[in-house]
């Protein structure tokens, strides 16, 4: 549920800052029903969304990108083996930004 919930928030707010420009963003998890997800997976499939912001469920095989370019993951949400091998496969085809919030000794006073 958390990572559900912190989808939208992030939906929300980039949303909100990307409102002056022209950037279609979208949302995809469990919140959504079938039929908002089918039609949001099209409009990804066709390049009509610019960001998509989402939940594990951007790794399933029904969801395709027309023309991806970047992938930030949060490397805090935790992922299966068959989600490690999605992302494993999108990384030679994009850049790919990984967030953690786990400190980096050195880096940190």
């Amino acid at each position: 549920m958390p990572t559900t919930v912190l989808a939208e928030q992030h939906f929300e707010t980039f949303s909100k800052r990307m409102n002056s420009y022209p950037v279609t963003v979208a949302v995809l998890s469990r919140f959504k029903t079938r039929a908002e997800q089918k039609e949001i997976v099209a409009r990804v499939r066709s390049g009509k969304v610019d960001v998509l912001i989402g939940t594990h469920r951007m790794l399933q095989k029904d969801v395709s990108f027309r023309d991806l370019g970047l992938l930030i993951i949060d490397e805090e949400q935790r992922f299966g083996v068959k989600q490690k091998e999605a992302i494993k496969g999108f990384r030679a085809l994009v850049d790919v930004l990984a967030l953690t919030a786990t400190p980096i000794p050195g880096l940190c006073t």
